[in-house]
């Protein structure tokens, strides 16, 4: 059923039925109400496309998730098994639906996959749109802001002196203090050779994490000694690769501070293997407090973030702004919290 004949059917014109549609003010509430009852009636819904080019709001977001891999790469599932993942895709679902909003979700495994993105936008399947997993400072992503489309980020630095920044929202967790909070915990347990395995150098959590292990230290009057620092990834291979290294480095540390919880997995699994025990040889420190973290043994330690706050905060964000028209383009920073369980362990001075 096309809308010409709803109009018929109402009594009204085409655009009339197209201003109900809409939910455009000027149509009297009897002729609003008559044109819904045939809606209804007929089981009318009308075309996606025919609405946007009536200049109505499409409400659908994207939510798009970064998982670039090197070539031959074969770890496709990485992102679908991730609890961190998981908990933020499924929070944006549900809070979206509660805005009367759909979401699109699409994974991005090589550059090529942002061509589709870039579509999305251009062709108004979407009306915003969420990322996630990117690397810090991501050109193709700078290009879709840049050309105007409302885009949220979830995990990137925020420099007030760039312009393209400048036309986006951004959520982030308290990287930086987390990391701090975490170092400073084990320095408090008289720990002074702490390691740290990073998720590389690409992400800003990555990086911020770093810094704020290397400041807890310099505040405490420790020197940070880079071959305590293992550059990794945030899996729990990577972790176990990680700590392998450290351990076959001969090198004296008696903590662990891993920038996630997959990677402290990794890491404790790799001291075991050693014939090493956790926290009574090496005191091990996560970060993200995923569901597993606490039922882990021993039951780990770490930094919990709170992703469904910021999930909540993103969705509700860019809805808000795609409702309102708004320009603005606020910066979050979510606050974290130190989880204590017993995979750290008090040394005696």
């Amino acid at each position: 059923m096309k809308s010409s004949e709803i109009a018929k059917l109402a009594g009204v014109s085409r655009s009339t039925v197209s201003r109900v549609i809409n939910n455009y003010s000027n149509v009297p509430e009897k002729t609003r109400e008559k044109v819904l009852k045939v809606i209804k009636e007929y089981d009318y819904v009308p075309h996606a496309s025919a609405r946007m080019l009536a200049g109505s709001k499409n409400r659908v977001i994207g939510l798009f998730i970064i998982d670039l891999m090197c070539k031959g790469d074969s770890l496709k599932n990485i992102i679908t098994k991730s609890p961190y993942y998981l908990e933020f895709t499924s929070s944006v679902i549900e809070m979206a639906s509660e805005m009367d909003y759909t979401v699109l979700v699409h994974i991005i495994h090589t550059v090529d996959g942002y061509e589709k993105i870039k579509e999305y936008f251009y062709n108004k399947t979407i009306s915003g749109g969420i990322f996630i997993g990117q690397n810090d400072g991501d050109e193709s992503i700078k290009a879709i802001i840049n050309k105007g489309y409302k885009v949220l980020l979830v995990d990137q630095s925020i420099k007030q002196n760039d312009e393209t920044y400048n036309k986006c929202m951004i959520v982030n967790a308290d990287n930086y203090n987390g990391a701090y909070n975490a170092t400073k915990y084990l320095i408090d347990m008289n720990h002074k050779n702490i390691a740290h395995i990073t998720g590389g150098t690409v992400k800003f959590s990555s990086n911020d994490r770093i810094r704020g292990y290397k400041k807890a230290l310099e505040d405490s009057g420790i020197k940070v000694d880079q071959e305590l620092i293992i550059n990794s990834e945030f899996v729990e291979n990577a972790g176990y690769d990680a700590a392998k290294k450290l351990l076959n480095k001969n090198i004296n540390f008696t903590a662990i501070f891993a920038s996630n919880d997959k990677i402290a997995f990794g890491a404790i699994k790799a001291i075991k293997e050693a014939g090493l025990k956790v926290p009574e040889d090496i005191s091990v420190i996560g970060f993200d407090d995923i569901e597993s973290a606490k039922y882990f043994t021993p039951p780990l330690t770490s930094i919990r973030m709170e992703l469904v706050k910021m999930a909540d905060i993103a969705t509700k964000s860019i809805i808000e702004s795609i409702e309102n028209d708004s320009k603005f383009s606020p910066k979050y920073v979510v606050p974290v919290t130190l989880i204590k369980r017993k995979s750290c362990k008090v040394l005696k001075e």
